[in-house]
């Protein structure tokens, strides 16, 4: 085995990746980002992905309803923007903001995202009210260069009261 060297290792200088963050129009600290494809194993990574993230920054109250929205709309860009497109790829933006994780998905498809009324049997097609029910605000921007990121706002805090064991309209004797 060779001897260590004393020399130190500089690091040389080189240009900065392209800020994802930025481009998605969240050019702030406590912002992470990741890329997906359309295959098997996007959903689980992503899922990794958030729950890693979340944790990171301390976000243990909102992980739940992240990761759920994150999935939804990670499944969204899937369907309806990637498709069979091997080719194609979207990214994943997470923010901490003082209250909020903001869940941000950049899909190259141009068309909006709508809310659909789904029917009672129907497996598909309740992801954007699910958002809507878990996320403070949601939303989404197009792009000039084609495509759109569909956004939503988690709060940090819980928005349901939690259950203190007695039912609604209980009587004590």
């Amino acid at each position: 085995m060779a001897p260590r060297s004393n020399v130190q290792h500089t690091p040389q200088p080189r240009p900065a990746p392209f800020d994802w963050g930025l481009a998605m129009g969240l050019g702030v600290p406590h912002f992470s980002a990741r890329r997906f494809r359309a295959n098997s194993d996007s959903l689980a990574r992503i899922r990794r992905f958030t729950h890693r993230t979340l944790t990171l920054w301390g976000r243990h109250s909102c992980t739940d309803e992240a990761l759920i929205v994150v999935g939804e709309l990670v499944a969204n860009a899937v369907r309806h923007a990637l498709g069979t497109h091997s080719d194609r790829h979207g990214w994943l933006g997470l923010m901490n903001t003082a209250s909020t994780v903001i869940c941000a998905v950049q899909d190259p498809s141009p068309n909006r995202p709508s809310p659909r009324a789904a029917a009672t049997h129907d497996t598909r097609g309740r992801g954007l009210l699910i958002i809507d029910e878990l996320a403070h605000d949601w939303g989404y921007s197009l792009h000039d260069s084609a495509g759109k990121t569909v956004w939503a706002v988690v709060p940090t805090t819980a928005r349901f009261t939690t259950w203190t064991g007695t039912s609604c309209g209980s009587t004590t004797s």
